[in-house]
């Protein structure tokens, strides 16, 4: 004779074996009976699939014309965990001074940040001859929805070099992460300085440099060749048949991977870095949204 548990445990004591399980099977097991679908969504359950720092995460979120009135700090705290767990996977909430962006891994809550283009360092970007910073409100019809109050536009220069930095205890420990440029590729508006002399991209067809390193650390930098322009293998150029190739994301922007590395339990500053000095080509139409960490799929489950 089969014993039905659910009978014999308490929901608690059942919402206690899911929250041991991970997201994904959380969902799963809610289908078993009506008790385990109560248990699933407990918030015993979904506040242990939480990062265990979110509540001084999301804290200080930014209440901005980029982000919608339910992601402020206050409504987000009123969610049950579970809606806010989901929230967070599907909502990229801007924190601190309105640069980054925290979100979660849908099927197992690490964490993911985006750094926006003001949180970068860009060469030259201050400088209006040669970029353009571009506020959400006059954005464009043409370029997709940012995430941020600003982002760059490249106008003119010959040598590109954007960098980033972050501190790896902000990042889920024990976790291979991967590192992501995140833009788009632009004419150049009317109203621009250059707009008669150029009025389409130029000089993007080169490959450029991309690099992962761990501040202080001499051994561990990788550089890899990468495209900004969309292209197929047959299109590389003689002895760059191992660049990386960019990918549309759903939000319409353009992705490009840096690199990726493990982070483990102690602290480091990981610096990110893109690159094209050599050329000697005048560039321009690049769009910069920002650099994208997040976990790797298929190597944290």
């Amino acid at each position: 004779m089969e014993t039905d548990i659910t009978r014999i445990l308490p929901e608690e004591c059942i919402a206690n074996i899911i929250s041991n399980t991970s997201p994904r099977d959380a969902c799963r097991l809610s289908l078993v009976s009506r008790a385990f679908k109560t248990a699933a969504a407990s918030n015993l359950v979904w506040e242990r699939f939480l990062p265990p720092d979110y509540h001084n995460i999301i804290s200080p979120s930014v209440s901005s014309e980029a982000a919608s009135s339910s992601s402020s700090s206050s409504s987000l705290n009123m969610l049950p965990k579970k809606d806010l767990y989901f929230h967070l996977c599907n909502n990229p909430t801007l924190i601190g001074n309105g640069n980054r962006t925290f979100a979660i891994n849908k099927w197992s809550g690490k964490k993911c940040y985006m750094l926006g283009a003001r949180e970068l360092s860009i060469s030259w970007g201050d400088t209006e001859y040669y970029w353009q910073w571009i506020s959400s409100a006059d954005q464009w019809p043409d370029l997709p929805k940012s995430r941020f109050s600003e982002v760059a536009h490249l106008w003119l220069v010959w040598w590109l070099e954007i960098r980033g930095s972050v501190e790896t205890k902000i990042l889920s420990p024990n976790t291979t992460y991967g590192a992501y440029f995140i833009y788009t590729i632009a004419p150049m508006p009317k109203n621009s300085m250059h707009y008669r002399a150029i009025t389409s991209p130029l000089g993007l067809s080169h490959p450029v440099k991309v690099s992962l390193s761990i501040e202080n650390e001499i051994e561990g930098e990788t550089t890899n060749i990468a495209y900004l322009q969309p292209r197929t293998s047959r299109d590389r150029p003689p002895g760059h048949d191992d660049g990386r190739l960019p990918c549309k994301r759903e939000d319409m922007w353009m992705e490009i991977e840096i690199g990726e590395f493990f982070n483990g339990d102690e602290n480091n500053v990981l610096q990110m870095h893109l690159w094209e000095t050599e050329a000697g080509q005048c560039k321009s139409g690049l769009v910069v949204h920002g650099i994208e960490l997040r976990p790797k799929e298929g190597k944290n489950y």
